[in-house]
C-alpha cells in the first residue's frame, strides 16, 4: 500500500476558505434575532449595571458569584460606542474571540510545521460541533478559553524556547490575570494543573526561583485581591469557590463520569476522526518537534482529566482542550495522513450521510406541508415563521448551498483534502442551523414579551423604583423592560422614605406600611410561577 498524500491548498486560498466557513457556520448577521437565553440576560444586565470604578459585577444590586467583570464591560463599552444591541455585543464578543484564538491556533501551528498545519487546526477549532452549538452564545467561554491558551503559549514559547523564564512567569501570569477576570479561578485551575506533569526539559520545579515567578504571583494575586475584597465587602461571602461541590450529587457526579467519554468524541465531531492522531505513540517517535508535541499532550491530557473528573462541569469548558488539541492535531497532521490517510478516507461517506441528512431537513422543514410535518415531528413552535418571503428566499438559498457541499463531499471524498472534507460537514450543518432551527427557536419571544407588559404597566404610573423580592432570576426579561431593579431578601429592605415603589413577587407582600395594588391580571403565569407586579404606597403616618 502506498503513501497517501494529498494536494496542498495555497496559505491565501485556505484562509480564504476559513473565513467563509467561519461566515457560514455562525451567519453574524442573525446574532440579535433570538432573544437572550440562558445566562445571556445575566450578563446583559451586569453590563447595564457595571461601574468603572469596581472590579466585581453586580445584577439587580447584589454582587454575583463566579462571574467576572472583563466580558460584561467590553459588552458595554460595545454597546456605548457602537449602539448596537445587547445581544449583538455579547454574542459578538463571543464569536470574536472565537475567531481570535483561532488566529492564535493557526499561527503556533504554522510556525512549528506548516501553513497547512495552521489551516488544518484553524478550521478544527472553529468547526467542531461543540463550537458550533456553543460559540454564538452570549457567554465568556471563547474569551476564557483565548487568555487560557495565550498565557500556556506564551509560557513555553519564552520559557522553554527562548530560556527567558522571568518573561514567560510574568507575560503568561498577565495574561492569566486577564483569563481570571473572564473567567475565574477555574481559568487559573486549568493553567496550573499541567504542570504537575511536565518533565524534563519542561519541568518547572527550579524555575520557582526566578524573580519573574514573584512578579507574574505579585500580578495575579493583586487581581484576585482586587476582585475578592469588594465582592467580600458587598456580601459578606467568601468569594473563593470556583465549582459547585454542594451541588453535586454522588449518583449525578457518576453519570457524569460514565456519560462523558461517550459525549466528548460526539462534540468534537467531525474532528473526532482525526483527533486520536497526535496520541498515536508509533507517529511520535517520527515527530520532528517532540518537545513542543509533549508540552501540547500534557495541557491536552491534564486538561481532558480535569473535564472527567471535576462535578458540575459546563460543556463550553471543553473549549479549553480544543485549544491544545487542535494544535497537535495540524502539527502532527501531514505524518498522520501519510500514515492512515486511506483508513480515514473510509469512514469519510458518513459525513456524505449527514451532509444529506441536512439537506433533505431544510427541504422537509421549510417547505412540507405543515399538517403533516406535525405528524412526523413534535412542533412544540408556531410555523408560522415559514410564511415570510425573506425565509423562503433564504431557506431556498441555504438548501442550495447545502446541496452544492453535498455534492462535493460526493464527488470529492477520493481527493479532497480531509481537513477540508471535515470543514465542509461541519459548514452543512451550521448552514442548516441558521437557516431552520433559529429562526424556529427566534419565535420564542416570553422574555421579550414580558418585558414589554411590565414597561407598559409601570409607564402608566407614578414613578418609582422596581424591587424584586428572592424569586425567579428574570435578568433578560426586566432588562427587557427597559428598567433598573434591586433584588431584596426581605420586605424590611424596601426603603421607607420612597413614596411608591414597585415589587414583582409571587406572593402577597405582608408589608403593612404601604397600600398594595396588583398591577399584572389576576393569576397572571410565567414560566409555572405566579407572579404580580405590586405598586406599594406608603400609608399616610398618623400624627
Amino acid at each position: 500500500m502506498g503513501i497517501y498524500t494529498e494536494k496542498n491548498i495555497p496559505r491565501w486560498a485556505g484562509v480564504m476558505i476559513l473565513i467563509a466557513a467561519f461566515l457560514a457556520l455562525y451567519q453574524p448577521w442573525q446574532l440579535t434575532l433570538r432573544e437572550f437565553f440562558g445566562l445571556e440576560g445575566l450578563y446583559a444586565v451586569e453590563a447595564s449595571e457595571l461601574d468603572p470604578t469596581l472590579s466585581i459585577v453586580t445584577a439587580h444590586g447584589v454582587a454575583i458569584q463566579n462571574t467576572f467583570p472583563l466580558f460584561p464591560a467590553l459588552a458595554a463599552l460595545v454597546v456605548e460606542l457602537f449602539g448596537v444591541p445587547m445581544e449583538l455585543a455579547l454574542r459578538g464578543l463571543s464569536l470574536l474571540m472565537l475567531a481570535a484564538t483561532a488566529v492564535i491556533v493557526y499561527i503556533a501551528a504554522a510556525s512549528e510545521r506548516s501553513s497547512r498545519a495552521g489551516l488544518v487546526a484553524a478550521a478544527m477549532y472553529i468547526s467542531t460541533f461543540l463550537a458550533l452549538e456553543k460559540a454564538g452564545d452570549g457567554y465568556p467561554a471563547t474569551m476564557s478559553a483565548f487568555f487560557l491558551l495565550a498565557a500556556q503559549l506564551t509560557f513555553f514559547q519564552f520559557g522553554v524556547r527562548r530560556v527567558n523564564w522571568n518573561a514567560a512567569w510574568v507575560v503568561s501570569l498577565l495574561l492569566l490575570a486577564l483569563g481570571f477576570y473572564s473567567g475565574g479561578f477555574l481559568v487559573i485551575l486549568y493553567f496550573v494543573f499541567p504542570m504537575l506533569f511536565f518533565r524534563r526539559p519542561l519541568s518547572v520545579k527550579s524555575k520557582f526561583r526566578k524573580p519573574g515567578f514573584i512578579v507574574g504571583l505579585v500580578l495575579i494575586g493583586a487581581a484576585i485581591l482586587a476582585w475578592g475584597i469588594p465582592y467580600w465587602v458587598m456580601s459578606h461571602r467568601i468569594p473563593f469557590q470556583y465549582v459547585s461541590w454542594t451541588e453535586a450529587t454522588l449518583g449525578g457526579y457518576l453519570k457524569e463520569l460514565l456519560l462523558f467519554p461517550l459525549m466528548l468524541p460526539l462534540r468534537l465531531l467531525p474532528w473526532a476522526v482525526i483527533g486520536w492522531i497526535p496520541f498515536c505513540v508509533a507517529l511520535q517517535a517520527l515527530d520532528t518537534t517532540p518537545i513542543l508535541s509533549r508540552y501540547l499532550r500534557t495541557l491536552a491530557l491534564s486538561t481532558l482529566a480535569l473535564l472527567w473528573l471535576l462535578p458540575g462541569g459546563e460543556p463550553r469548558e471543553i473549549l479549553f482542550l480544543l485549544g491544545p488539541l487542535s494544535i497537535l492535531v495540524g502539527i502532527n497532521y501531514e505524518l498522520g495522513m501519510r500514515r492512515y490517510g486511506l483508513k480515514v478516507r473510509k469512514v469519510l461517506v458518513l459525513g456524505e450521510y449527514f451532509a444529506v441528512a441536512a439537506a433533505v431537513a431544510i427541504g422537509v422543514v421549510c417547505f412540507a406541508p405543515g399538517e403533516w410535518l406535525e405528524t412526523v415531528i413534535s412542533i412544540s413552535n408556531s410555523l408560522a415563521f415559514r410564511d415570510s418571503g425573506y425565509f423562503r428566499i433564504s431557506a431556498a438559498l441555504a438548501g442550495v448551498i447545502v446541496v452544492m457541499i453535498t455534492v462535493l463531499l460526493s464527488r470529492g471524498r477520493l481527493f479532497l483534502p480531509i481537513w477540508l472534507f471535515l470543514l465542509l460537514v461541519t459548514v452543512a450543518g451550521g448552514v442548516f442551523y441558521g437557516s431552520v432551527m433559529l429562526p424556529y427557536r427566534a419565535q420564542e419571544r416570553n422574555k421579550r414579551e414580558f418585558g414589554a407588559m411590565i414597561a407598559a404597566a409601570l409607564a402608566r404610573e407614578t414613578p418609582g423604583r422596581l424591587y424584586k423580592s428572592n424569586i425567579l432570576d428574570l435578568y433578560g426579561e426586566i432588562y427587557y423592560a427597559g428598567v433598573g431593579a434591586r433584588k431584596i431578601q426581605t420586605l424590611e429592605e424596601l426603603p421607607a422614605d420612597e413614596p411608591v415603589v414597585y415589587l414583582l413577587s409571587t406572593e402577597f407582600p405582608l408589608f403593612p406600611d404601604r397600600n398594595w395594588t396588583n398591577l399584572l391580571a389576576p393569576g397572571y403565569t410565567y414560566r409555572s410561577h405566579r407572579l404580580a407586579l405590586w405598586k406599594g404606597e406608603l400609608r399616610p403616618r398618623e400624627e
